[in-house]
């Protein structure tokens, strides 16, 4: 079993927090969470210690400017996963997603939340995969999903949990690939499928996105990092069905530019953009 250690990094504002997520991000990190004290907020980090020795150094260097590494201590999986989702994962409501629905829930199997006719209810159990429905591109994405037409296939790339999967096969999708090169992700969504009873519907995959070759899709969401979607867009593009949508997201304003200059060269059309707090998420046409 892998061994994990949770790092702590001390940053002035919850502005810098994000950025130092994003930059952490293109590492093998595998979850985060924020924690705001008297002054200013601590970024939790988790991540396989064999990972954490190969990159330390530079990992630390990359963010030095907005964040300070304060701790860093080994956990045991078991323990951390307990107590992660118990302390740190709440129910998220995302209100007015425009759509048949007038509000998403995304809940653990633990909560108790008042479900209506007018609500979908996604249930996950994150464990250590990234996916709990909190980081403001997972509800950038849903609304982008949400404000999209019924349509038959999705593919959902470095899926975490599968809650972008969930969201749209409970909204608009019939059928959805979910693939991801994390095994505690791949079990995640498993467990994800199987407590929303779309087992049938959803086809989840360990690898990368060369496993998916030849097969294509009405639409195709990657919430990932910059780096990776400029490595895979390619990919993306190959795997969309003339006309059909192409999500992206887990960048920053400042790298919208770069990902629109790649998308570009691919004909793709601008359909919309939503951003939070300087977090932003594309819809793309082919």
């Amino acid at each position: 079993m892998k061994r994990y250690v949770e790092l702590c990094f001390e940053c002035d504002t919850l502005d810098k927090a994000e950025i130092a997520t994003a930059f952490l991000a293109d590492y093998a990190t595998e979850s985060f969470d924020t924690r705001t004290t008297e002054s200013g907020v601590n970024l939790l980090v988790y991540i396989a210690q064999e990972e954490w020795m190969a990159c330390r150094e530079e990992a630390i260097l990359s963010i030095a400017e907005y964040g300070r590494l304060v701790e860093e201590r080994e956990i045991e999986t078991e323990n951390w996963n307990a107590r992660w989702e118990e302390e740190s994962f709440h129910p998220v409501v995302l209100e007015n997603v425009g759509c048949k629905a007038q509000r998403v829930v995304i809940r653990a199997p633990h909560h108790s939340v008042d479900i209506d006719d007018n609500s979908i209810d996604v249930i996950v159990s994150p464990q250590m995969s990234f996916g709990s429905g909190h980081h403001n591109t997972t509800r950038l994405m849903c609304r982008h999903i949400l404000s999209t037409e019924p349509l038959d296939s999705l593919l959902d790339v470095g899926c975490g949990t599968g809650v972008l999967s969930i969201v749209a096969l409970k909204s608009i999708a019939q059928q959805a690939d979910a693939i991801d090169i994390d095994p505690w992700s791949t079990t995640s969504a498993e467990e994800a499928a199987r407590l929303n009873g779309i087992e049938s519907r959803l086809r989840i995959i360990l690898g990368t996105v060369e496993q998916i070759a030849g097969r294509s899709y009405d639409m195709v969401v990657a919430n990932i990092n910059r780096n990776i979607i400029l490595n895979d867009l390619d990919r993306y593009v190959e795997a969309l069905n003339e006309g059909g949508y192409l999500l992206l997201s887990g960048f920053l304003e400042q790298d919208c530019d770069t990902i629109l200059r790649a998308t570009a060269t691919h004909n793709l059309r601008l359909v919309d953009t939503l951003s939070d707090e300087g977090w932003v998420a594309l819809k793309l046409q082919k």
